[in-house]
């Protein structure tokens, strides 16, 4: 039977119609009013039930599908999703017996430094022509004359403030709106005084690492496996163990977590990386409920979860968390370009003296103007803007890497293609090893780049993708330079054969 829902809007509501919507039947189905395999009104009774246009409902629908709350059935309907987890979410939403353990945080004395370090940075005249790097934008996509001219603005207007001492956790400015563009985004309730700015996702992580892992603490962090080697490598340089968690097609195994003996996890659920999966709204619960019962935290890296290509965007992890158990990362790196080194922490609220004591240990603020211009990127909504303009041309590049790939090298296998800035490719039983393709694509001016070239970590030995797997950043490139790319070392490759 048709589940009556009881769906109140405000048109004086900052949120969309459709936003309201989403979140009001999401909520429903998180608290069990809307139970698993229960039938929906038809967007065109809900339409006519609110008084608003059935496409409104129609958009609202395909995100609560999108993210495996609700399935359509062939001349059935619309229903709640069967595969949801009732106990999962009753558990999430505060009814489990179970209570989790409470740990003290307690900051201390580094230990002795040692540690490794991903390789982000190249002289620019050791590139390729045509290079495959991960997590480069376009160069000219960067909004120059929007900066030149905020730039100029802000420095009449100073009035003395770039001489001055501000919030070690970032310009109020720029926090309000982080926050407002987390909310419009990602599903999240953040507030400006939860928000760290910090210097790219790697000062996050060490403004992290500084808290949870001490002398006394012995700590262990679980990773995902593969995973990006700036947070395994900083991690593992504060002392801690590093206790690696497999990948799936849904994302991390999270039922590899319950012999899990730490209190820290690092995952990237939007836009796994380097498989390019996405995390599964089972795991997601299912890693909430782990936290909630352990005590642990989530560390939620969303790098490059603006550019979804197919479907709506998905809510952050941190959006379903209702209990400060998630820490979320986002960066401007990917977004508009790395050299402005400009991220951010979103801490839970127990978190924040902690938080705001290391930030100011560690640089006391990020520098001033470009968090300025940055804020009204933002808050003029030049940013959005921005971020369409890209992702139409980030998607042309995509596509053009799937053609070329699909003509030139067909067998292999693509990950990732519905979201992010990169893609990874399992060669075909064909074509050599990916370090022999790497020297192969570089004789003829093309940089491919396997695991460890990538910034990519994989435990075990042997491991499942580190042979015969490439990591494709195409952003950086157009779509002539990718066709001419996989054409040359197409040509070079059939030689050899």
């Amino acid at each position: 039977m048709t589940m009556n829902l009881i769906i109140r809007i405000d048109r004086e509501d900052e949120r969309s119609l459709q936003v309201q919507i989403y979140e009001a039947v999401r909520d429903q189905i998180l608290q069990g009013t809307l139970a698993a395999g229960k039938r929906l009104p038809s967007t065109r009774s809900m339409s006519d039930q609110l008084g608003i246009a059935r496409n409104t409902v129609t958009l609202a629908y395909e995100r609560l599908a999108a993210e495996d709350y609700i399935t359509s059935r062939a001349k059935a309907g619309i229903f709640v999703n069967d595969r949801l987890p009732d106990a999962t979410v009753l558990l999430r939403n505060g009814h489990s017996s179970v209570q989790p353990s409470r740990k003290r945080l307690r900051l201390g004395k580094n230990p002795s430094f040692s540690g490794r370090a991903p390789r982000l940075w190249h002289e620019r005249r050791s590139r390729p022509q045509f290079d495959f790097f991960v997590g480069r934008p376009r160069p000219d996509s960067f909004p120059t004359s929007f900066w030149q001219r905020t730039i100029a603005r802000h420095l009449a207007y100073a009035h003395g403030i770039q001489t001055e001492y501000s919030d070690p956790r970032g310009l109020a400015a720029l926090r309000e709106a982080i926050a407002a563009h987390l909310g419009e985004t990602r599903g999240m309730e953040a507030s400006a005084d939860q928000i760290m700015v910090t210097s790219g996702i790697q000062g996050a992580l060490n403004l992290l690492a500084r808290i949870f892992i001490t002398d006394r603490t012995k700590a262990s962090v679980a990773v995902e496996n593969p995973c990006y080697q700036g947070a395994a490598f900083l991690f593992g340089s504060y002392g801690a163990s590093i206790r690696p968690i497999d990948v799936d097609e849904q994302g991390i195994v999270v039922s590899q977590l319950e012999s899990f003996m730490g209190n820290l996890v690092y995952v990237t659920p939007s836009h796994q990386f380097p498989t390019g999966c996405t995390l599964s709204l089972d795991r997601r619960l299912h890693l909430l409920d782990w936290a909630y019962q352990t005590g642990s935290y989530v560390i939620e890296d969303d790098y490059d979860s603006d550019f979804r290509y197919d479907g709506p965007p998905l809510t952050a992890l941190a959006g379903l968390d209702r209990r400060g158990h998630v820490i979320y990362l986002g960066t401007f790196s990917k977004s508009i370009g790395a050299g402005l080194r400009v991220g951010y922490a979103v801490m839970p609220r127990h978190l924040l003296d902690q938080a705001r004591l290391v930030k100011t240990l560690t640089d006391h603020g990020a520098p001033w103007l470009e968090q300025a211009v940055i804020a009204d990127f933002l808050k003029e909504g030049a940013f959005l803007r921005h971020l369409r303009r890209i992702r139409r041309s980030y998607m042309g590049a995509r596509d053009q890497v799937i053609r070329s790939i699909e003509e030139h090298f067909p067998g292999g296998v693509l990950m990732g293609r519905e979201c992010g800035m990169h893609m990874m490719w399992t060669l075909p039983p064909d074509l050599p090893a990916a370090n022999d393709m790497q020297r192969i694509a570089l004789n003829c001016g093309v940089g491919l780049y396997p695991f460890a070239g990538a910034a990519t970590q994989e435990y075990g030995n042997p491991g499942r993708f580190r042979e015969r797997s490439l990591v494709l950043g195409y952003t950086g490139l157009s779509e002539e330079a990718i066709r001419e790319a996989f054409t040359r070392v197409a040509t070079v490759v059939g030689q050899r054969c």
